[in-house]
């Protein structure tokens, strides 16, 4: 997906687009969102030890572009970072197991299917989360 966000700083606009890569599916969307300020920053060199970063960490992310076996016709574009995981957690399982189904010649609306559904869904709730790595540059 792309993202980006726009500030003001100093009587300057800035604006700080950046490429991220979108999982099938996010275990930690409070963890994910936590790093985007940081990828962001990596990708457009900017140093995570300035004033612009910490506007950049306080300012609004928004995706511009995603690509994904969900419908593009669900989702509208700009929209807050926030606002679009949560709605890719809602549909985005639906679309890759579409893809699995038919790959396998399933009909969606079989009780097979369902079943693999009712399965992927058990082992996403039971899954532990994972432990967020440390990025921070100091250490």
């Amino acid at each position: 997906m792309k993202v980006r966000s726009t500030f003001d700083f100093r009587g300057e606009t800035f604006c700080y687009e950046s490429d991220v890569d979108l999982p099938p599916y996010i275990d930690d969307i409070d963890l994910f969102l936590q790093q985007l300020p940081s990828r962001i920053a990596q990708q457009n060199q900017l140093d995570v030890i300035s004033y612009k970063f910490e506007m950049l960490e306080s300012s609004e992310i928004e995706v511009i572009h995603f690509d994904s076996r969900i419908d593009a016709a669900e989702i509208v574009l700009p929209m807050p970072v926030e606002a679009f995981l949560e709605r890719y957690q809602q549909i985005g399982s639906d679309a890759y197991l579409q893809d699995i189904a038919q790959k396998h010649q399933l009909n969606w609306n079989d009780k097979t299917a369902k079943a693999l559904k009712a399965a992927y869904r058990l082992g996403k709730s039971q899954q532990p989360k994972a432990t967020p790595p440390i990025n921070h540059p100091w250490f």
